[in-house]
């Protein structure tokens, strides 16, 4: 009887202090938030060994909190989707064993857009024409766009020759960055951060290229190019205007030679009355006409050359006509 009394009793107080032993709460919690997530994560009890234990965590908003992942055996809990970029919450969490729980490892108050990081953006290099443009891609992030959340964000270049030490700092707002003053055929190495609230985001890949050589023409040869233009346009402007006004003047002259007045030729027609038996002849009547049929006609006049028409009528009163050409 004594033997069994005394393993009652050793069993009695195993019982007891099993029951009334508490469960040990989760170790490390942290808060992490990327690209606008937001996630809860804690390691095991370091207490215990071969044990497992379930997780619930809850979040709280205005008033109260709200379970989101209940009795899991998951290290870590997204509350991604059941919160507000601009909210305030505070988040908890408890290990459980055999329906027995722990004490609450509660977080402080966060806001998702001031605590949240911000992942690598990606840059894409391309050289043309001696100048090599930076091409900046953000980031996806888990809630809205990043130029959304944030109204103002930057981006930190550098860059520098490939096995330099020396870097140049460029701070741009835009995406597409020409980088200045590059030396042709030279390799040169980029880094890009994104600027936003005082913070920086993760750096990007170093991403390396060869800058091409330039073709630039010189400022000087360009401006002596347009001055032999333009004296080339006005030589060629004062020759057209001077061929055109020759020409203008020519076709005036023999507009004026053409309309002046034609010199007209005539020819004298001489008519002689004489009486019959009479030994002179007495002009009865001298008539000129100029005579159309004369103008144009080359005549010489010749004393020597004479033509002489004498007509005879029938009333015994001739005519002697004689026409002098």
């Amino acid at each position: 009887m004594t033997v069994l009394s005394c393993l009652s009793v050793v069993l009695l107080f195993y019982i007891v202090c099993v029951r009334t032993e508490k469960v040990p709460a989760p170790e490390n919690v942290r808060v992490i938030s990327l690209n606008m997530g937001l996630v809860l994560e804690w390691d095991p009890p370091q207490s215990t060994t071969n044990t497992v234990f379930n997780y619930t965590s809850e979040k709280k908003g205005w008033d109260k909190y709200e379970p989101v992942c209940l009795s899991s055996s998951s290290l870590s809990c997204d509350f991604t989707d059941s919160v507000s970029i601009f909210g305030t919450y505070q988040l908890r969490v408890r290990a459980e064993l055999h329906g027995e729980t722990s004490d609450w490892v509660e977080t402080k108050e966060l806001a998702v857009d001031l605590i949240t990081e911000i992942s690598a953006p990606h840059v894409g290099l391309r050289s043309r024409k001696g100048q090599t443009e930076v091409d900046i891609t953000d980031p996806p992030m888990k809630k809205r766009n990043l130029r959304d959340v944030f109204s103002y964000i930057s981006y930190l270049i550098h860059f520098w020759k490939k096995g330099e030490t020396k870097k140049e700092e460029l701070i741009r707002e835009q995406n597409r960055v020409v980088l200045p003053r590059l030396e042709p055929l030279v390799n040169y190495c980029i880094e890009v951060e994104i600027l936003y609230l005082n913070k920086s985001s993760q750096s990007s890949n170093i991403t390396c290229l060869t800058n091409t050589s330039s073709n630039e023409v010189e400022s000087w040869l360009i401006a002596v190019v347009l001055l032999v233009s333009f004296l080339v346009v006005l030589v060629t402007v004062v020759l057209i205007f001077l061929f055109l006004s020759q020409r203008s003047q020519s076709s005036i002259l023999s507009a004026m030679q053409e309309s002046a007045p034609v010199k007209e030729h005539f020819c004298e027609l001489r008519i002689l009355h004489k009486e019959p038996n009479s030994s002179q002849d007495r002009p009865i009547g001298i008539q000129t006409h100029k005579n159309e049929c004369c103008i144009g006609a080359n005549v010489k006049q010749n004393n020597e050359e004479k033509s002489e028409m004498i007509i005879t009528t029938t009333e015994q009163k001739p005519l002697l006509a004689e026409m002098r050409l």
